[in-house]
């Protein structure tokens, strides 16, 4: 490429980042008629035109870039640029039609394309199942160093990145942030609010020009209606990338390889519990092990004065229940629901073939109880404490 092609280019983006649109579009497209083969100037262009109110022209140029990703296999690319062509003419119906070719929707269909597969939000699902979802999929485009999301900042949809790399950072204090990693083509992000606390758990910015298909939870939740499999994929997805993690920093299960993870994840049963559910109360004998996926549990005991006090409130991520299964004596606390909750619940007896087949758990479970009778014994009874200390002995 010569000196004079690469001025055109540099121009058009100085010109863009100056908010001049007719500028930058006109070195565009000269810049275009020369690399024909550049999509991401084409696609300015296409964005410029957009901007300048030239729809009808923005769908023409869109429509040729998004068949060139596809003759490319770049299905997820063209996917996302007739998401944008229908987000301006929503009437569009051989747009519609395009995107259930490229999602692969046949009569005897089974599979999604391979590039579509590779993702893993869709590899579970069926080209009809899918084909459902992208009519509820937005299609955004970010400029370098855009906030695609803050930390903090509710977070109540799944993404993908079709184009561009994104990095994340999460805050150690105020002011302080410390990168962690980066985001590239196919990979999904916004997993632990949407399954978790509806909250961003790290920043995203896009350290280069980016595009995101977002899909909202109230489209999530139509599909599942109108197919109930797909609750199952979610969890599978669930299961992978957000409990794993949460196993992995986890002191009671932290010791595990990733394989062995796997196999005690598989033993967790999810069970919803409304406002004010108890799920044991002191005296109860031992029958789960529990782990907040969303909502609130109230941990609390009485005190010799027949008094309530609350030890901790559990909250997503936080593990409960073990000191009785550990120790085979009842429950010396109450667990409590404060809110609408799901809870993963792992069964004495698979908690006990955990133990046998994962020795380490026993010594890290046992670390964990006796943490936790130290910040509980003040509300115990010295006869209940005497007690606890002889059965750790």
């Amino acid at each position: 490429m010569n000196k004079e092609k690469l001025s055109l280019k540099e121009e058009a983006q100085r010109a863009f980042a100056r908010g001049e649109w007719k500028r930058a579009l006109e070195r565009f497209q000269r810049h275009c008629e020369e690399e024909p083969e550049d999509l991401r100037s084409r696609l300015k262009v296409g964005e410029l035109l957009e901007r300048l109110g030239r729809k009808e022209e923005a769908v023409e140029a869109y429509r040729e870039i998004a068949e060139a990703y596809a003759r490319d296999g770049f299905l997820l690319q063209a996917i996302s640029i007739n998401k944008i062509i229908l987000r301006i003419n929503p009437a569009l119906r051989e747009v519609s039609d395009r995107l259930s070719q490229l999602c692969g929707e046949k009569e005897r269909a089974e599979t999604l394309p391979q590039a579509l597969a590779k993702i893993p939000l869709f590899s579970g699902l069926s080209p009809q199942e899918f084909q459902f979802l992208l009519r509820h999929v937005k299609a955004t485009a970010f400029p370098k160093d855009a906030f695609i999301c803050k930390e903090g900042d509710k977070g109540d949809s799944l993404g993908i990145i079709c184009r561009g790399e994104i990095a994340i950072s999460r805050e150690l204090e105020k002011g302080r942030e410390r990168a962690i990693g980066h985001l590239r083509e196919g990979e999904v992000f916004g997993e632990f609010g949407f399954f978790m606390d509806e909250r961003r758990h790290a920043t995203l910015r896009a350290t280069t020009e980016c595009e995101v298909l977002e899909i909202p939870r109230e489209g999530i939740e139509e599909v599942i209606r109108t197919f109930p499999r797909v609750k199952e994929v979610l969890q599978g997805l669930f299961r992978e990338r957000v409990l794993d993690t949460f196993f992995a920093l986890s002191p009671l299960f932290s010791s595990l390889r990733p394989e062995e993870r796997g196999e005690v994840l598989k033993r967790f049963v999810l069970r919803e519990a409304p406002k004010g559910t108890v799920l044991f109360r002191k005296g109860d004998p031992p029958a789960s092990l529990y782990m907040v996926k969303s909502g609130e549990v109230e941990m609390s005991v009485r005190n010799r004065h027949g008094e309530k006090v609350i030890l901790e409130i559990e909250r997503s991520g936080n593990f409960f229940g073990e000191i009785s299964l550990l120790l085979d004596r009842p429950r010396m606390t109450e667990a409590t629901t404060v809110r609408p909750s799901e809870l993963l619940e792992l069964t004495k007896g698979n908690f006990q073939t955990c133990l046998q087949l994962f020795p380490e758990l026993h010594s890290a479970a046992k670390k964990i109880s006796s943490m936790r009778l130290t910040r509980i014994k003040a509300a115990l009874s010295q006869e209940g404490i005497e007690k606890a200390k002889e059965a750790m002995v």
